[in-house]
């Protein structure tokens, strides 16, 4: 592995949190606009802790698998596991860290551990994913 990956990795995992606080800002957008319009900005504030709680688990999940897949057949000579386990760990300190700066009391709630795991497997996920298709027989043609 180069070096090199070692800052991409870190630079996927910023990517990921930005990419996944806009998911839950959309999350709850679509629930002040679709769901439940009309109510005062207070609603809503008070409503999106708890939409980000179950939105920025999956959304996280769902972009450390689809940037893993895409980065892991990109370049199928680069250890698919080990760049995905990588940038997982830079994520979990600079999500885990900024956390930490903003005065974060549940930084180790069960929600937390969750919601890492799940990036986790996501990331991992990504990485068995392209390294099985890359690695499946070419189709033979009859």
């Amino acid at each position: 592995m180069k070096s090199l990956d070692a800052v991409k990795a870190v630079g996927l995992a910023v990517l990921i949190l930005a990419l996944n606080f806009g998911l839950a800002f959309a999350a709850v957008f679509a629930y002040a606009t679709v769901v439940a319009p009309g109510h005062p900005q207070a609603f809503y504030s008070a409503a999106a802790p708890g939409i980000a709680g179950w939105s920025a688990p999956i959304g996280g999940a769902a972009l450390f698998l689809a940037a893993t897949y895409l980065l892991a057949r990109r370049r199928p000579e680069r250890n698919a596991l080990k760049f995905a386990g990588m940038a997982w760990l830079a994520y979990a300190i600079v999500d885990l860290g900024s956390g930490a700066a903003t005065g974060g009391a549940a930084l180790l709630s069960p929600a937390v551990a969750v919601s890492m795991g799940l990036a986790l497997a996501g990331a991992m996920a990504g990485a068995v994913l392209a390294n099985t298709r890359s690695r499946s027989p070419a189709p033979t043609g009859a």
